[in-house]
């Protein structure tokens, strides 16, 4: 009897499994509801076992999964739905079937509702609660209501209401019966709920018992534990706030088991409770240390240690190190033959990348609504063939507000360092073609930035979700009044919305758009002279943005040509540098010239996704397909380069994923059809022979000259100043092959 009333409860947790189709069973193709006017017939269909095939499976005939009708659930679905109606308060409810053949193994199936007139709640009262002083605090808004439907769930919703307001409120001992009485004739109700609050208290003691991990003696003392449970002697009880306390002794992760209880069974004579506190040490440090190999980074290791309450003060410490480079970068280079060619051609990878930090996260009572922490690293990174930027010191102060799904922080940064990259980067993107303009920019300058940021998550599962949204934004600021450089000062606006819609139980659509801009400091829409730091920039193409384009190639860039033509002003090949009367340019060929591209970023983006998740037809549990059409564009206002809706671009393409115990392994090929984007072309002997830039382009006018090194002798060349010209194109790709970008990624694309 019991196993037939959970059935009849939750269906699909006990019978799922029996409507799947075995070979001769009826498929439901369809499953209709009529005369339901309450309640839709969506949530009619999720009470119930009967269930028809997924969408894809109507649909496309290859995707998704059948399901058929079974004999023995069938009949209980009548039951299910007349018990549904009568605990919303329609008594008088009725449910017929009827079964339509659409093929020979083909049906369609319709439940037949008459759903009567509710019996509606036309007496309520609340007794109990005369003379205490939060009376109306307590009654206010009830969740049943006069003239509601008499509803089984607001009824067990208004007590448990009734009784958490009245424990919120100084009364720990707080209970709440109900008791009603039905006119079927009528269709009327009387519902009383009798309150028996008990003594009203305050907590007179919080009493702590700290039990080790290991060993006989605890780790942290009872006087840290009451702190942080923010429990303070003399306030007024509340339920809400041991509750609060539980939560916050688990979030500073020091303890494998908490139980905060109040004491109702010791009477007091100044009617005050006493709350227990118990809990269970966890391990109070730990370590890790690691690496691997990566096809840009050759060897790489990391090491973390954290100790979770230094000086038995639940003052938490962690320190992280991160090199990569080892095996080409200095000093630990010589194993470069076991390293990828793009890790050894690296332009900016002569050395160590390496990072290390020290982070100090003081104790945060449960009545505290900010967690601080700060930061103190050292850093030096690089960005393949763009940038490298070295911090010999900086620092962070952090602030975030809120747990879990919807949280708030600001922080304040401060570096001291350089970014150096190549002459053919600094003069395309900030016009710095001189030496001493570049040196400028390069020198090692401070860099102050004050940002915000909220994330408002409201999605059933926080790595892979199938329904709801999330939101994020974050804005930085760099000015003088933050202590930040002359030069560097600008304001950098984000803003990130995604939504998920499933459609059926196979098929999800995820839609994303991510718009940011690069501002002055006062807001203005140009950023004037001030330069803004490669990191700061906008970026987009890659792996979680616009997938047909390789890493931050979707947008501006500039090309570092393997070789030139010398030619003539007449545009003939030929032509002799050191004599005074012929005009030589160096000018690239397109057709016939490599090239290296370095993303350069910009001040403005778009970006936009949609996709489909579709769950595979065969190892449905470990595999899922997707496909995708990805849309984007990234300009630099104030430039030739304006921002123009009708430049964006759109990729599509097709993906996997496979769940591991890692998480999703993504797998995907985006199918780009654009011609590679115009832009700047410099031929750089910077790193391989210690020489010097040119401008390649193709249409510059940049004259080049021979002349002599007064030290050394030796003959050079000196090319004319000015703008170069970003009229290069590299040569439209021509095979479909080669418009496939291959992605690879943990975890969703967003």
């Amino acid at each position: 009897m019991r196993r037939l009333f959970l059935a009849l409860l939750f269906p699909a947790a006990l019978h799922a499994q029996d409507i799947v189709c075995d070979r001769g069973d009826t498929e439901v193709l369809r499953l209709e509801f009529t005369g339901n006017q309450a309640f839709p017939s969506s949530v009619l269909a999720n009470g119930i076992a009967t269930t028809p095939s997924t969408w894809a499976r109507r649909w496309l005939k290859v995707f998704g999964t059948r399901y058929c009708l079974d004999p023995v659930e069938f009949p209980r679905d009548v039951i299910r739905l007349v018990i549904f109606y009568r605990n919303h308060g329609f008594l008088g409810v009725s449910v017929d079937t009827t079964v339509t053949r659409l093929g020979p193994q083909q049906v369609a199936v319709r439940f037949v509702i008459t759903e009567d007139y509710p019996t509606r709640v036309r007496t309520l009262a609340v007794t109990g609660l005369d003379g205490i002083p939060v009376r109306d605090a307590v009654e206010r808004a009830l969740p049943l209501r006069l003239g509601s439907p008499f509803d089984r769930s607001a009824i067990a919703a208004t007590r448990d209401t009734l009784r958490r307001r009245l424990r919120n409120n100084g009364y720990p001992d707080a209970e709440v019966l109900v008791d009603y009485e039905t006119d079927t004739d009528r269709r009327a109700a009387s519902v009383t709920f009798a309150a028996y609050p008990g003594t009203r208290s305050r907590i007179g003691e919080v009493q702590v018992e700290v039990r080790p991990f290991r060993g006989s003696t605890p780790t942290l003392d009872t006087a840290v534990v009451r702190r942080l449970t923010g429990l303070g002697v003399g306030r007024w009880y509340r339920q809400q706030d041991l509750e609060r306390a539980k939560r916050a002794l688990y979030a500073g992760q020091l303890f494998s088991q908490v139980n905060v209880e109040p004491d109702t069974g010791t009477v007091r004579a100044d009617s005050s409770v006493r709350v227990a506190v118990s809990v269970v040490e966890g391990p109070m440090q730990s370590a890790r240390v690691g690496g691997g190999w990566g096809t840009l980074d050759c060897f790489r290791a990391y090491a973390d240690y954290s100790n979770l309450s230094v000086g038995r003060r639940a003052t938490r410490v962690d320190l992280r190190a991160r090199v990569s480079r080892i095996g080409v970068g200095k000093p630990l280079n010589g194993l470069e033959s076991l390293c990828s060619g793009d890790a050894r051609r690296d332009a900016f990878g002569g050395d160590l990348n390496y990072s290390t930090g020290i982070t100090l996260t003081p104790p945060i009572s449960a009545r505290a609504s900010v967690q601080p922490s700060l930061t103190l690293f050292s850093e030096r990174r690089s960005e393949y063939n763009a940038y490298l930027r070295t911090t010999p010191i900086g620092g962070a102060l952090s602030l975030a507000h809120g747990l879990g799904r919807r949280t708030q922080g600001a922080s304040y940064t401060m570096e001291y360092g350089d970014t150096k990259s190549s002459p053919a980067f600094l003069c395309a993107v900030f016009n710095a073609c001189d030496s001493n303009d570049q040196a400028a920019l390069l020198r090692r300058q401070r860099l102050a930035v004050l940002g915000v940021s909220f994330t408002d998550e409201n999605t059933n599962n926080p790595t892979n979700p199938s329904r709801g949204t999330v939101l994020r934004g974050e804005a930085r600021h760099a000015s003088k009044a933050m202590g930040s450089d002359s030069r560097l000062q600008f304001t950098r606006l984000t803003l990130d919305g995604a939504a998920y819609l499933p459609l059926g139980t196979d098929v999800v659509v995820a839609a994303r758009l991510r718009i940011g801009a690069v501002l002055g400091p006062t807001l203005q829409s140009s950023v004037g002279d001030s330069y803004v730091p490669v990191q700061e920039r906008l970026f987009a193409g890659g792996a979680t943005t616009v997938r047909g384009f390789r890493q931050n190639e979707l947008g501006p860039v500039v090309y570092n040509t393997a070789g030139y033509d010398t030619v003539r002003v007449d545009g003939l090949p030929g032509g002799d540098p050191s004599d005074p009367s012929q005009e030589v340019y160096f000018r690239a060929n397109s057709a016939t010239t490599s090239q290296r591209t370095i993303p350069t970023g910009g001040n403005a983006m778009l970006v936009a996704n949609l996709e489909a998740r579709v769950r595979s037809p065969v190892l449905a549990d470990l595999l899922e397909l997707a496909f995708f059409a990805d849309a984007g564009r990234v300009w630099n206002r104030g430039t030739a380069q304006r921002l123009n809706l009708g430049a964006v671009q759109w990729t599509p393409g097709i993906g996997a994923r496979v769940r591991t115990l890692v998480g999703l392994i993504r797998v995907e090929l985006g199918y780009n059809p654009y011609q590679r984007a115009s832009g700047a072309a410099f031929y750089d002997t910077a790193f391989d022979a210690g020489g010097q830039l040119f401008c390649v382009s193709p249409g510059n006018t940049l004259r080049v000259t021979a002349g002599r090194n007064p030290t050394t002798g030796a003959t050079t060349l000196q090319q004319a100043a000015g703008s170069c010209p970003g009229d290069y194109k590299p040569a439209r790709e021509r095979s479909f092959a080669k418009k496939l970008t291959f992605q690879f990624g943990i975890g969703q694309a967003f």
